[in-house]
């Protein structure tokens, strides 16, 4: 039995290693709850798998100088770049569709017939050890296949560290820095490594290292990916009498929750043949839309850059949520926005994803130091009485000031919701062993 030959050199260990850090890389994704089950990234990470598998097929093939392997290696290139063009499309304009990938698609009919025809793959001798090579314009069609994916990525990258809120900046210059090693100076060792094989060792180190810091920026800042596609500004609650319940801000707007109450009135008087129990509509104003959900007991509207799926179905859910939330309250026709200020989770919930634009600046007072931050008088004595020690009082103060509008008095009424059912518990606690003695 013909016993097989392994030929190991640098390339073939660099491959395992960047093929590990992209399977790695797309495992980072999956970790935390909110970045699962985005729909665009669901794409990316789609792509990251068969670029890991490709690279471990490419470190394969020059192992044991393998042409049919390394024709397959090719061949997985085709669903990563059609992949991670619909999943960029998706982030850019939340659409699959475009130029990009109709040529992309044809490109890749085209590098499916060309690896069939003899001659594409061969074994060479380059940089001191023989290797398996594309030929030709096998060659080149996976170089403008590998160009077009850099092209897209590095496209986007861009447009998000460009448009990226201040509160984010930072977290969208390293995303930044990340898609610039893994996608212009990879692609221009990869180009270099036509004229000299030693360079697709650095296209791979470059891919390895701007790879892993792309992934962890956005498990880490997951509101990277929803900088483009829409801009939210605000989100407004009111009973089927007109009367405002909740009103929550991601963009400070000059408008009262009042005036943007009656708005809603006004539109709903006159959309009441459109707007059926539980529908949705989409109303064009001169710099967005609102979209509008009524159930049976609220009227949700959200102001928004434009109409979204995702933004459609998280206004629906969160419809869902507060109705099942404030169930007693609203049946008590109760019009106090306090008792409501709890809805905040519900935010957390369903648009915890996407950016607050509250600071366009550094030196908007949110980013002073906690010292010289005041807070309103009857809260600022509420969280005094709750926690003693300065050091951390100062700091829950800078937390309260970084968050959204109403984050506060979420937190405050859970608070004092918690510490009446504890008191109740142990009054009964102690009504009951007075009875037993």
């Amino acid at each position: 039995m013909k016993k097989l030959t392994l030929y190991w050199n640098s390339e073939v260990i660099i491959d395992f290693m960047f093929g590990l850090a992209a399977l790695i890389s797309g495992i980072i994704t999956l970790v935390k709850p909110n970045t699962k089950n985005i729909r665009s990234l669901q794409f990316i990470r789609i792509s990251i798998f068969f670029g890991s598998l490709s690279i471990f097929l490419d470190g394969i093939s020059l192992l044991y100088l393998n042409v049919p392997i390394s024709i397959i290696e090719s061949f997985c290139t085709i669903p990563l770049a059609l992949s991670m063009i619909i999943g960029v499309n998706y982030i850019i304009k939340e659409n699959y569709t475009s130029l990009g990938l109709i040529i992309t698609f044809g490109l890749g009919i085209l590098i499916f017939y060309v690896g069939f025809q003899p001659g594409a793959v061969e074994i060479v001798f380059q940089n001191g050890y023989f290797r398996t090579a594309w030929i030709g314009l096998f060659s080149y069609l996976n170089l403008l296949n590998y160009l077009i994916i850099f092209a897209y990525i590095f496209y986007w990258g861009i447009k998000t560290v460009k448009n990226a809120p201040f509160l984010i900046k930072k977290e969208a210059i390293i995303f930044f820095i990340g898609i610039t090693i893994y996608s212009p100076i990879a692609s221009l060792f990869y180009i270099l490594y036509l004229f000299d094989p030693f360079f697709i060792l650095l296209s791979s180190v470059s891919g390895i290292i701007g790879l892993l810091i792309f992934a962890l920026s956005i498990t880490l800042e997951p509101k990277l990916l929803y900088i483009l596609p829409f801009t939210i500004y605000r989100i407004i609650v009111k009973d089927r009498k007109g009367y405002p319940l909740f009103d929550f801000d991601w963009s400070k707007s000059e408008v009262n929750e009042n005036i943007f109450t009656g708005f809603l009135n006004a539109v709903q008087l006159m959309s009441d043949e459109i707007v059926n129990m539980g529908g949705l509509l989409d109303i064009n104003l001169k710099d967005g839309i609102l979209i509008l959900h009524e159930s049976k007991n609220i009227t949700v509207g959200l102001a928004t850059s434009k109409s979204s799926t995702l933004l459609r179905d998280s206004v629906r859910k969160f419809t869902s949520d507060f109705e099942t939330k404030f169930q007693k309250k609203l049946k008590e026709s109760c019009h106090d926005m306090k008792e409501y200020k709890s809805a905040y989770e519900l935010i957390e919930k369903h648009f915890s994803n996407f950016p607050s634009r509250l600071v366009p600046n550094k030196s908007h007072p949110l980013l002073l130091s906690n010292t010289l931050l005041k807070l309103p008088q009857h809260l600022e004595k509420d969280i005094q009485n709750i926690i003693s020690d300065e050091q951390d009082y100062n700091f829950i103060k800078s937390e309260i000031f970084k968050s959204p509008e109403g984050s506060a008095a979420g937190f405050l009424s859970l608070y004092h919701e918690i510490k009446e059912e504890l008191e109740k518990r142990e009054k009964e606690s102690k009504e009951e062993n007075i009875d037993m003695e």
